[in-house]
């Protein structure tokens, strides 16, 4: 989990951190994404900062809850604010895609934690309830809207919030009671090359860097070692299931998304 102080933002809050500020980055999805942008918030050549940078394998910390990030006028003072790699615009179909899941659940693992810790509600707030100072989970278009000091759109129309908000509280559902995965999570090794892999029910993840390892193990809770070597024949199995089963999910929140879940 690499760490890259922002040159812009206050040492210390003055009020207490109620809300989580969702964000995109408005930058292609990949691997380098988060720590591109953090870098770029540190290069100070933008009046911006967050809190954390997600995308589809890392986690980046930029400032402790403790700080004042420039992210969402309105709500920094006492906001948390998570950047997101990706697009206000993607369609519920982007949104589901393999690299959006695999950021979403990093993200939600991440801002869990971080609103346990500051006693932030595991929910998302309407426009109205942040108006009237609730305390939970919103995006900047909902902070542009309602302290009209922005006109930012992100994360967009098409975020899924009801997804995302499920993965947060640890209970996450689709359209289809039957397409619910388990978060369920072991190692496997491959006897012909050695190459470590990560195997949930939606994906195969093989560990090609140290980073990546570090940031699944953190993430998930897990432990650092791996349960079973298989043949590659067997693995790339497991992985064909895994993308099925994933394009089922995708579909489903879609779905979900264009009825308005």
């Amino acid at each position: 989990m690499s760490e890259f102080t922002p040159a812009h933002y206050y040492e210390q809050r003055e009020v207490p951190c109620r809300v989580v500020v969702l964000h995109t980055m408005e930058a292609p999805e990949g691997s380098q994404t988060a720590e591109n942008v953090a870098r770029y918030f540190a290069g100070g050549s933008v009046v911006a900062s967050a809190h954390a940078c997600v995308d589809e394998d890392s986690v980046v910390v930029c400032l402790p809850p403790s700080a004042v990030a420039f992210a969402a006028p309105g709500c920094n003072a006492d906001g948390y604010q998570v950047e997101h790699a990706g697009y206000a615009r993607q369609s519920p179909e982007e949104w589901g895609d393999t690299a959006s899941i695999s950021m979403l659940k990093l993200s939600a693992a991440h801002t869990r934690q971080i609103a346990q810790q500051l006693g932030i509600p595991l929910r998302h707030l309407s426009d109205d309830e942040l108006a009237n100072g609730a305390s939970g989970f919103v995006g900047h278009d909902q902070v542009s809207r309602v302290y009209k000091k922005s006109d930012h759109t992100d994360p967009g129309v098409s975020f899924p919030w009801a997804y995302y908000m499920a993965l947060v509280n640890g209970s996450e559902t689709t359209t289809d009671p039957e397409h619910k995965e388990e978060e369920a999570m072991q190692f496997i090794r491959s006897r012909q090359t050695g190459t470590i892999y990560a195997v949930t029910p939606l994906a195969v993840t093989s560990m090609k860097s140290a980073k990546t390892w570090t940031d699944m193990v953190k993430a998930y809770a897990l432990e650092d070692s791996y349960t079973v070597s298989l043949d590659d024949g067997d693995i790339a199995s497991i992985a064909a299931d895994a993308a099925a089963r994933r394009k089922l999910l995708a579909d489903d929140i879609a779905a979900a998304i264009k009825a308005g879940a």
